[in-house]
């Protein structure tokens, strides 16, 4: 699928545009460093996802300090850096992608959490610096996070 006009691309099927896409109404423009790791992200973690299970649609992508308030984010989330995204799945049922996500992708990722919410999103990230990695959580309220051991409840 072709980029649209006026469109920045960074993997055949994500634009800059869609990862710091905000309706929060805050500044919300990635410096150059953050504008690469969402390079990563969407070429090494959003597209082998988006080709295997279809269209996603992405919640949150970079934020900007104001914009992660805004949102009431941690502010330690990966999130201000462009380095995490959270979206939901159009073509494929969220568990099944958050299940290959964690037990058979093979993708290098730092947390990968199932949000459980009125509506369920899945929140991915690029590996961490000195942090665990391919960490696979559920949070089923805000703010508190569960190992995943092969059951969402």
């Amino acid at each position: 699928m072709p980029v649209p006009v006026g469109m920045t691309s960074l993997s055949e099927n994500f634009t800059l545009e869609e990862l710091a896409r905000t309706c929060t109404g805050a500044p919300n423009e990635p410096d150059d460093r953050a504008r690469e790791k969402l390079l990563y992200l969407a070429n090494f973690i959003l597209q082998p996802i988006r080709d295997r299970w279809g269209k996603m649609y992405i919640n949150s992508g970079y934020r900007s300090a104001a914009v992660n308030k805004r949102v009431g984010g941690s502010p330690t989330s990966q999130h201000l850096f462009g380095e995490a995204a959270d979206f939901i799945t159009l073509e494929a049922p969220l568990q099944n992608v958050y299940r290959w996500i964690v037990e058979d992708s093979r993708l290098a990722f730092g947390q990968c959490i199932f949000e459980l919410r009125a509506t369920d999103w899945i929140h991915v990230s690029l590996p961490r610096i000195h942090k665990p990695n391919h960490e696979a959580l559920v949070s089923p309220e805000p703010g508190r996070y569960i190992r995943f051991t092969g059951r969402f409840a």
